[in-house]
């Protein structure tokens, strides 16, 4: 009997059906790139979840706390404290909706632009280390490959 050569998503002698689950590599790759980016940011004072809402708020749309945890994956009590540590800290500010009193909208304030500024450098420096062993080309293919798998599972995002 002949043994398979391990692929490039099969480590050699690692031999476990889960290392050829895309799902799982996608997981896997997702959670080590998710860490680095934590140890990155640390040195900043601020966690993934802080450089996300600041970075989804760059867009400049009318997002309320609601629709950041629909878009973030975050619990809505969870959104809410993580939005009072933001608030404190003068990243972000909230107004009430105009056409809906009871909604806050998010915006970044100019200390958020800037901590906007600095965490993105450092979590583009965690990506292009992280993806360092693959060539530019497949790095953007992956980039577009994961557009086109998410294209149709993005939250609704209610725009005020």
């Amino acid at each position: 009997m002949t043994q398979a050569m391990p692929g490039p998503a099969e480590p050699a002698g690692l031999d476990l059906p889960l290392v050829r689950r895309t799902g799982y590599l996608l997981h896997k790759a997702g959670v080590l790139l998710m860490e680095d980016a934590e140890r990155a940011l640390a040195a900043q004072g601020m966690r993934v979840r802080h450089f996300y809402v600041l970075a989804a708020l760059e867009s400049g749309l009318s997002l309320s706390q609601q629709d950041l945890s629909r878009l973030l994956n975050l619990d809505p009590t969870t959104m809410v404290a993580l939005v009072d540590e933001m608030e404190g800290a003068g990243h972000v500010e909230r107004r009430r909706n105009p056409s809906d009193r009871r909604r806050y909208i998010l915006s970044l304030t100019d200390g958020g632009r800037e901590a906007l500024e600095r965490a993105g450098h450092a979590v583009d420096q965690v990506e292009r280390d992280f993806l360092a062993a693959v060539p530019e080309a497949d790095r953007e293919r992956l980039k577009t490959l994961l557009g086109e798998l998410l294209a149709d599972r993005w939250p609704r995002v209610i725009a005020c």
